[in-house]
């Protein structure tokens, strides 16, 4: 996914720098941070496989799976309503909240105005969407990833508005 975010952040900011040359290049990239950030989640919880066949094809110039077999499944259809993370905590529930953490601190930093109730709001529709658009990629819905990824959201907010505010109050004393 580096390749892909990599291309999204030079691209957002050299198109941010022709919409608004006065903006600093800092800002621009600062802001770019978020469409990268979301075109890799994008891809990392959606298109993971097709683009690991992808560089696989473009690195070994053949097809990653045996000839006559492989090819993509679509719709897995398979959702879970078990809410279990808790019972058993393993290393892909941790994942599942990291993977959220950006978006608590990159998209007020995309959108300015944004107020931490919309920053939320914002990050957990995300999740639902990405989750309720699995099963249709051939993975599953899992209600435990939508709850690990709003804890996500929620630390990554939290921590962001609180150090805006602190970091904003001390500049009001001087």
């Amino acid at each position: 996914m580096i390749p892909i975010a990599l291309l999204t952040c030079v691209g957002f900011t050299i198109y941010k720098k022709r919409r608004e040359p006065s903006r600093p290049l800092w800002s621009a990239v600062l802001m770019s941070l978020f469409p990268a950030y979301l075109f890799s989640l994008i891809g990392l919880t959606l298109f993971s496989r097709m683009i690991g066949d992808a560089y696989y094809i473009l690195f070994y110039h053949q097809m990653p799976w045996p000839e006559g077999e492989g090819g993509y499944r679509w719709l897995s259809l398979i959702y879970d309503f078990k809410l279990d993370f808790f019972l058993d905590f393993s290393a892909e529930n941790l994942g599942n909240i990291f993977l959220f953490l950006p978006f608590g601190i990159l998209y007020p930093l995309f959108r300015p105005g944004s107020t931490w109730q919309r920053t939320f709001a914002l990050g957990v529709l995300t999740s639902l969407v990405i989750e309720n658009i699995q099963p249709l990629m051939d993975r599953s819905f899992d209600i435990n990833d939508i709850v690990l990824n709003t804890i996500g959201v929620a630390v990554s907010t939290v921590v962001f508005f609180s150090l805006r505010r602190f970091l904003g109050r001390k500049d009001d004393k001087n």
